[in-house]
């Protein structure tokens, strides 16, 4: 056919062909530059910004933890004490006895009080006494049984005690005062040289004290602002009052830390409470605090991340933008029906496609008869990509950050009052025992299920309370089912280990029915009936559980592990080889050290139980874990937002990129396939636009050009029919 014989469209329907504001491929570009630059932004401020602290965070906090291990302790051991007296005191409600034997069956069993006596609340006549003279003078009695016997602070020419009252009745008279007092002791634990540890009340009087004095009068200023601020506090319900703070520098830049924290709960049920206590724990920070491997990173990287930001935009720009506005233009052109200038689209890729099928179109018009997206969008991936990696990779554990010697005397010093709580909480229960057993001598089944039904709600560390007899079979029971029974579970008192394999470690307190039942180097089996409490494996797990402290395990003298407050194989090893080392090196007494070989760095610490009681001679110990990239310190912090850029660059790019893979690339190399068919002279097929952008632009001028080829082909028969 003669380009004589092509006529153009006269009345042709046209649709507004602007290019898109808020669809197409213009978006995702112009996002991800914005992106990038604010990724880059918040790195400069981030990373680049942060400076060493002369204060670490892991230092504040060592002493934090300190404080709140410590408050813990001596509200456990108030609680306790409270407890274990009303107990005592309440078996005496059905058949009384007199106050000297009260209180004889009360220091057989219980060796925790300085003194104890039974007076009368009306009169104030001494009954009964024991030990140290209770400081009883100023008090009014009968105000302390009208309401709930609460624990009390006294002054005494020997230093403050610690009352604990119980109501006792007694057979000649009636109902008696039962009084126990003590001093407030702090846990007697390894602290660092230069640490204090002080527990004062309400007025700020310090009550007991470890580890160094107050170097001057800063030191006493400092700790009084820090009880302050735990009375002050009101944390939630059921947690404690807790926190830090630091001192100025002196002349020499060294600074003073405080952390504290108040012995009692915001619970209104805890006996702790009306006392006012508070432990503060008082250290130095070390002259060099902290450092960081590279102070210029952030800034550097955010530097490099505008030129990387910068140059994407303009590659995309040039490589996928401007193609596709060429081969629109050109597609519109054609579509008005301007076919004497030839299409000069891209020579590649899906726009070169389409361009050359453009150009094929508008030849049979006339006469009737570039890179691709993938890669272009890969290769930003990858500039991306060489940005963040180097920058994720910082999250791995270097063995040059530098751990303060506070933070590892710190872990020492906790690792070391888990070991005291544990130890307590043993001997506790075993004394639990020893006091309950003379009233199940001649009890009834139903008045000793009664008795150990009470005291397993009291203790929530007893899963079971059994009592075998002489041949090992179980009279009287309450909780799960014993672990064991029989001749071979009869033994000499104390706490053991009932099995040394299975699913779930059984630690149990057994003692004779007689309160005067030897223990230690001189027990020997029970010749008669025993009372075998067994512990609960989660409660043992509970008082292993601490903020901070990392991976903690009770192990045994063989080094399997019993307990621990994180997942843990019964009776398996350690699941730190390394820790081997360290607890072999503790001995007596507890050690830490920094362990760099062998794996990731880890502050590594061990604890054996020690101290007195049947629990000393099981020679189990207690090992913490902490890994040094969960530490507070300024490198990991460092080293956590340079990660986090790196993340946030990653996900800007994967954004922006798969946006304009789904918006521009999967289209475009639809469209092209089908312009290609198109100008292969499929004429039946329908080019739909599904999006208003510039690959929808263009496909609807090529539905059009398809719809002008058509009737260009109809009217062809006919012109040559008229010819002939």
């Amino acid at each position: 056919m003669s380009t004589a014989t092509f006529q153009p469209r006269q009345h042709r329907h046209r649709r507004r062909a602007d290019m898109p504001l808020l669809g197409g491929i213009r978006p995702p570009i112009a996002l991800l530059l914005i992106l990038l630059l604010a990724v880059a932004a918040i790195t400069a401020l981030a990373v680049g910004g942060l400076r060493v602290d002369d204060t670490p965070q892991a230092v504040r906090e060592s002493h934090q933890y300190a404080a709140e291990d410590t408050a813990a302790s001596l509200r456990a051991g108030i609680q306790e004490s409270a407890t274990d007296l009303r107990r005592a005191a309440a078996r005496y409600d059905g058949a009384p006895a007199t106050p000297d034997a009260v209180l004889l069956a009360l220091g057989q069993a219980y060796r925790k009080w300085r003194g104890t006596v039974v007076v009368r609340p009306d009169t104030g006549r001494l009954l009964a006494a024991r030990g140290e003279t209770v400081p009883l003078a100023g008090l009014d009695l009968t105000k302390v049984t009208d309401t709930a016997p609460a624990p009390l602070l006294v002054p005494s020419t020997a230093g403050t005690r610690l009352l604990t009252f119980a109501v006792v009745t007694t057979e000649a008279d009636g109902r008696a005062l039962l009084v126990a007092s003590d001093n407030l002791r702090l846990p007697r634990i390894a602290t660092r040289k230069e640490q204090t540890i002080e527990v004062l009340d309400s007025t700020g009087a310090v009550l007991d004290s470890t580890g160094a004095a107050p170097a001057d009068e800063s030191d006493e200023q400092l700790v009084a602002l820090a009880r302050q601020r735990a009375a002050r506090a009101r944390p939630a319900p059921g947690e404690t009052a807790s926190g830090s703070l630091a001192g100025t520098p002196d002349a020499k830049g060294v600074r003073r830390v405080a952390g504290y924290a108040a012995v009692a709960t915001a619970d209104g049920h805890d006996l702790a409470a009306p006392l006012g206590l508070a432990v503060v724990s008082l250290g130095s920070v070390e002259g060099k605090p902290g450092s960081l491997r590279h102070p210029a990173l952030g800034l550097t990287a955010a530097g490099a991340l505008l030129l990387v930001a910068l140059l994407i935009a303009w590659f995309l720009v040039r490589v996928l933008q401007r193609p596709l506005l060429r081969l629109f233009l050109d597609a519109r052109r054609l579509n008005r029906g301007e076919l004497d200038e030839p299409v000069r689209g891209p020579r590649r890729g899906e726009a070169g496609r389409i361009g050359r099928a453009l150009e094929e179109l508008r030849l049979q018009l006339l006469d009737p008869a570039r890179p691709g997206t993938a890669l272009p969008l890969a290769l930003c991936a990858v500039v991306v990509l060489s940005w963040s990696g180097p920058l994720l990779l910082l999250g791995g554990v270097d063995d040059s950050v530098r751990v303060p010697t506070q933070v590892v005397a710190g872990q020492r010093d906790r690792t070391d009052t888990a070991a005291d709580r544990i130890r307590q909480a043993l001997n506790e229960g075993y004394a639990d025992l020893r006091s309950i057993a003379p009233a199940l001598t001649d009890a009834s089944v139903g008045k000793a299920e009664a008795l150990l039904r009470t005291t397993l709600d009291e203790h929530e560390r007893y899963r079971s309370l059994y009592v075998l007899g002489a041949d090992g079979k179980v009279l009287v029971r309450v909780g799960e089912e014993p672990h064991r029974t029989g001749p071979d579970s009869l033994g000499a008192s104390g706490v053991l280990l009932l099995n040394t394999s299975g699913k779930e470690p059984r630690i149990a307190a057994r003692t004779a029915l007689s309160a005067a039942e030897p223990e230690g180097d001189d027990a020997r089996p029970a010749e008669g009936p025993v009372l075998i409490g067994e512990f609960r494996t989660d409660f043992l797990n509970s008082l292993l559980t601490r903020p901070g402290l990392g991976r903690v395990w009770l192990v045994d003298d063989r080094r399997r592990v019993l307990a621990a407050n994180e997942g843990y194989s019964s009776f398996g090893a350690l699941p730190d080889d390394r820790a081997g080392a360290v607890l072999a090196g503790a001995g007596k007494n507890a050690a830490a050290d920094v362990v760099r070989s062998g794996g990731d760095p880890v502050v590594l610490a061990a604890a054996p139980l020690g101290g007195n009681g049947t629990v000393a001679k099981l020679g189990w110990s207690v090992v913490t874990a902490s890994p040094v990239a969960w530490l507070h310190l300024d490198q990991n912090r460092a080293d956590r937002r340079a990660v986090l850029a790196g993340v946030l660059g990653l996900a800007a790019a994967a954004l922006c990129l798969g946006w304009l893979h789904v918006v521009v690339g999967l289209p475009l190399r639809r469209l092209a396939a089908s312009a290609e068919a198109l100008a292969a002279g499929d004429r039946r097929t329908v080019l739909y636009p599904v999006h208003h952008d510039e690959v929808g632009a263009v496909a609807r001028s090529l539905e059009l050009l398809r719809q002008d080829l058509e009737r260009a082909a109809r009217r062809t028969p006919t012109a040559h029919g008229s010819h002939g």
